[in-house]
């Protein structure tokens, strides 16, 4: 990206987060599925907002989600965002999520542990919400019935690690499997939702949720000003790459000019020597009248 694409980027983020600031934020808590594409954050969001047969975020084989999308519950107002990786404007999106989210989903479908894409977005939030970053971030591992007993321990234990490491505090942690609650609510089982893990991340996110209420407006205030002075920073830092670059491209033109005035110099100095010898000389023969 050059220095003029990259200044135009800056210039436009700052104005959507001047927008975001002006905008009247719901009293309700934000709560924001983010993750890479197909971790299942659309999914997970129908489980917890009761529409496990019938969708109100689409999900499908390909990606669905390119536009963060929302809906109010009683507790909380859930988000939807692109799958992060994919393409710069999905990116864009799920960003944007994430700077009005009061609690952010941190959704992961295994095989494996988190990839450094996951870890980076791991540093993203510790930078997003400071010391509050071990009540605002939840883990949610989706997919539970694709890995064996002791291989998903495995896999939990080490992202719980990694998570620890980038976020500096180990987050609440939950294994879930959306495709098992939706079998148990279509049939009416009730164990086999309760054995999907959902109902106990519902549970949590309510308690999150009412916990926060009282301190949401201080709590984004201080959120605000964390993002004001990451980008004043940045902005910062664009100018002194911009006077810079002035620099070097003024530099070859500068020298020469500074050769040019010396060389001025020196005929200006060599004319008047000889504009006083002539003189002189002039002198001279008129004395010889």
């Amino acid at each position: 990206m050059d220095q003029t694409t990259q200044l135009n980027a800056l210039e436009a983020e700052c104005e959507l987060f001047a927008s975001q600031c002006k905008d009247a934020s719901p009293v309700k808590p934000r709560i924001a599925a983010w993750g890479l594409v197909k971790a299942g954050k659309s999914s997970l969001l129908n489980m917890l907002s009761g529409h496990a047969s019938e969708e109100h975020f689409l999900t499908g084989d390909v990606r669905i989600t390119r536009m963060n999308q929302t809906l109010e519950l009683d507790d909380y107002v859930l988000v939807d965002t692109p799958g992060l990786g994919y393409d710069k404007d999905d990116t864009q999106q799920a960003e944007q999520g994430l700077d009005t989210a009061d609690v952010v989903l941190f959704v992961h479908a295994p095989p494996g542990e988190l990839d450094q894409e996951e870890v980076s977005l791991l540093d993203q939030l510790r930078n997003a919400y400071g010391q509050d970053v071990g009540e605002r971030v939840v883990l949610v591992i989706s997919q539970l019935d694709k890995l064996q007993d002791a291989d998903l321990a495995t896999v939990q234990g080490t992202i719980e690690r990694q998570a620890l490491i980038h976020l500096g505090t180990a987050p609440e942690c939950f294994v879930i499997s959306n495709t098992r609650f939706k079998s148990g609510v279509e049939k009416n089982k009730q164990g086999l939702c309760e054995k999907s893990g959902i109902p106990q991340l519902a549970l949590h996110l309510k308690a999150l949720s009412n916990n926060l209420t009282h301190s949401l407006v201080n709590a984004r205030k201080q959120r605000q000003a964390r993002r004001t002075q990451a980008l004043c920073e940045r902005i910062d830092a664009a100018i002194a790459q911009e006077i810079k670059l002035i620099a070097q491209i003024t530099e070859p033109y500068v020298v020469k000019a500074e050769a040019f005035i010396e060389q001025l110099d020196g005929a200006r100095r060599t004319f008047k020597t000889h504009t006083t010898d002539m003189q002189n000389a002039r002198t001279k023969l008129d004395s010889l009248k």
